[in-house]
């Protein structure tokens, strides 16, 4: 079982420590693996349960078929992860050759191919030291240096097939992170649609509710990832500070200006070139993936007044 499981759902039978010799673990022992060489690979409770985590992830999985076009890729993912984040796993199905989810019988692995485990990333020592795509390149023993920039550029998403809702020409403002830390509060909303509206000249659109007479809710179209991908690819400009939207901008070579409130942005977008990264947080909010606490929402919310003044 994965830890995210097991949070999820009280788990049974007998469950022991994933310590395994024929099983590589880069936060135990140094991986490298020459792929050119392998006909399988498994990736075990593999690449995160967020959806932003899971495009880059997956971005390191088309390098690997980047280096050998003829390896079969079987992943294993966390149980009980949302649906939305399961979607972009079925999305890459010309990456992923075979997708198995846990509780998995470690028994049943073939032992004679690669089998690596990349369980709960996030408390791994160089998560939040090393850009992201070079942090799952480097877990999966690949030197990051030797993969062409494009590919961590989430390429592999121009080879999904996405809707077009004909929509014309807009901006997609996207100012609501998964935790309220990393979102904009709702206050500057209209001030930054407004500005939006200036700078480009088109509507502006959104999946939340903005008092501006160019912005426009289309959150009713919007009922999956597909769809979520769609809009973001066929957007002329993005606004953002929601990493999913953020990775899925730079895969449609997007036009992107991101506000980051508690991650560098070398940590994620270091290789988005048509992405503008804005950092306004400081050394009270660095480093931090999830907070509701007061203190820390007010230190942010005097850094956006000065930002936005």
């Amino acid at each position: 079982m994965s830890p995210y499981g097991v949070n999820k759902k009280k788990p049974v039978g007998d469950l022991a420590p994933l310590a395994y010799k024929t099983v590589y673990n880069n936060a135990l022992n140094k991986v490298k693996v020459d792929y050119k060489k392998i006909k399988k690979v498994t990736i075990i409770n593999g690449l995160g349960v967020t959806l932003g985590d899971s495009i880059i992830g997956i971005s390191a999985l088309h390098a690997i078929k980047s280096i050998n076009p003829d390896i079969h890729i079987t992943l294993i993912r966390p149980e009980h992860c949302q649906d939305y984040v399961e979607q972009i796993y079925h999305m890459a199905s010309g990456i992923i050759d075979k997708l198995l989810y846990l509780p998995f019988d470690i028994s049943k692995i073939n032992h004679t191919d690669v089998n690596i485990d990349m369980g709960n990333q996030l408390y791994w020592e160089d998560f939040d030291s090393i850009e992201m795509h070079d942090f799952f390149l480097t877990n999966l023993g690949i030197n990051p240096k030797s993969i062409n920039d494009n590919i961590k550029n989430n390429s592999w998403l121009l080879n999904t097939d996405v809707p077009d809702f004909d929509l014309g020409e807009y901006i997609l403002f996207c100012p609501n992170a998964s935790t309220k830390i990393r979102s904009i509060p709702s206050r500057f909303h209209v001030e930054i649609v407004e500005e939006l509206s200036h700078e480009f000249g088109v509507k502006v659109l959104g999946f939340n509710d903005v008092d501006h007479p160019n912005f426009f809710n289309i959150s009713n179209i919007s009922s999956d990832t597909l769809s979520f991908a769609g809009i973001i690819k066929h957007a002329c400009f993005l606004y953002t500070c929601d990493s999913s939207a953020l990775h899925l901008g730079a895969g449609f070579n997007i036009p992107t200006r991101c506000i980051f409130t508690t991650v560098k942005p070398e940590l994620r977008s270091l290789y988005y070139t048509k992405c503008e990264s804005i950092y306004i947080g400081n050394n009270h909010t660095a480093g931090v993936h999830c907070s509701e606490d007061d203190y820390m929402l007010e230190v942010l919310n005097k850094e956006f007044e000065e930002f936005y003044a």
